[in-house]
């Protein structure tokens, strides 16, 4: 029949939509002995009409499903299917993590979610509850910085020195701060976000490349950002802000349990590679009983401050700056944020990353699609530095964003 797919070298193809009208309207005529007025005002062309849609949107179906067994087009469950075959999931929401001060007397233990099903409960200033991630004790020194986890799960804003009410008393601790900022959580993994990781991690059943590195530790429960860089050579290699030592790995990582973290690490690389880092976790081979220390990078907070200034006109909402806040906060976490219309806009360049570099156009659109239409000017900084047009961030800094630090100047038409 004239209005199915054909199959091609290049794939199928549906016929146009008038193609696959005058091919229906041909089977009317023949059943009715040429008699038919085929006009679309007629009740006849109206038939016609309405079966001429339902012919293309079964070829519409079809093309999509013969697009599913793409990775680059594969949405929803086709393409959880397709990152099956490499033992990858769909990462689920994640929380916010936080690193908090815990001051109070030593030995002083502060259950975590690792060893306890009722982990000790912090909050911060906007009400949300944080749970401790990790059993800690508290040191000889009074005070022990302890990660905790928005028990929202989400891209939940936790500002610096925030976290101050300890909700779980437990007698001998005393006070909890977080000096900077939470590593922002995420929503479920979208689909361009998880394309990305899914070709990131096609080395996970590997050992020794960096991508098997890689693709280990951000498959662990709780990983909000890694980084993974490697130096081959024999001498010290400065990159990113950081050195590297010789014949050595760096995984800079949000989120995750250090535990779990170490082991990803030491299983996919092979003897005799060292590693870099500020955190270290005694790891036990399984098998030997060796216990080696593994290095790796929490990264500090490095904080971004946007600043927006547009020009109003007849068409400007009334809430322009909220609406530019909102967007420009969306889509630095790689969050859908909407046009006026009410459409979403998928962010195509995902969420800020470890050792990005971010440049201010990047926020040209989500401030166009709030309505700011007579946009003026976008700056950016980070970490209290000089305004400009672009930032690098550092390996060891994991990029932060909070509305407040998005200032948006609305100048008078």
């Amino acid at each position: 029949m004239p209005s199915n797919l054909t199959f091609t070298q290049q794939g199928p193809v549906a016929p146009e939509t008038a193609e696959v009208r005058a091919a229906v309207a041909r089977y009317w005529q023949a059943a009715f002995n040429n008699t038919l007025n085929p006009d679309m005002a007629t009740p006849q062309g109206q038939l016609i009409t309405s079966e001429t849609a339902a012919i293309q949107d079964k070829n519409n179906q079809l093309l999509h499903l013969a697009q599913q067994f793409d990775p680059a087009n594969a949405d929803g469950r086709f393409q959880d299917a397709l990152a099956a075959i490499y033992f990858i999931e769909r990462q689920p929401a994640r929380p916010t993590v936080v690193m908090c001060e815990c001051t109070g007397l030593a030995g002083v233990v502060i259950p975590g979610a690792d060893t306890s099903t009722e982990p000790a409960l912090v909050k911060d200033a906007a009400g949300h509850e944080l749970y401790c991630q990790t059993t800690t004790t508290i040191p000889a020194g009074g005070s022990v910085l302890i990660p905790f986890a928005a028990k929202e799960a989400g891209p939940v804003e936790v500002e610096a020195g925030s976290v101050t009410t300890i909700v779980t008393v437990i007698h001998g601790w005393d006070t909890v701060t977080n000096p900077e900022a939470g590593a922002t959580g995420q929503n479920v993994e979208g689909r361009r976000a998880f394309e990305q990781r899914r070709y990131d991690s096609v080395a996970l059943n590997s050992r020794s490349m960096l991508a098997s590195v890689y693709a280990e530790v951000a498959n662990i429960e709780g990983v909000i950002d890694v980084l993974a860089r490697q130096n081959r050579g024999d001498a010290p290699k400065e990159e990113g802000g950081i050195i590297m030592g010789p014949h050595s790995i760096y995984i800079s990582v949000t989120g995750g349990a250090d535990a779990d973290i170490a082991a990803a690490i030491y299983n996919s690389v092979s003897g005799g590679c060292d590693y870099n880092g500020n955190t270290a976790v005694a790891y036990t081979d399984p098998v030997t009983g060796a216990v080696e220390t593994v290095l790796f990078e929490r990264p500090a907070e490095l904080a971004f401050a946007i600043t927006v200034t547009l020009r109003a006109n007849a068409a400007t909402p009334a809430n322009i700056a909220q609406l530019v806040r909102e967007n420009i906060l969306a889509d630095f976490y790689g969050e859908p944020y909407p046009y006026n219309n009410g459409a979403l806009h998928q962010s195509a360049a995902g969420r800020v990353r470890i050792g990005d570099t971010v440049y201010a156009s990047r926020f040209y659109c989500p401030a166009l699609a709030a309505g700011a239409t007579d946009l003026l000017a976008v700056t950016i900084s980070a970490g209290g530095g000089a305004a400009g047009n672009m930032v690098t961030i550092p390996y060891d800094r994991f990029p932060s964003l909070v509305a407040a630090a998005i200032d948006v100047t609305v100048e008078a038409a």
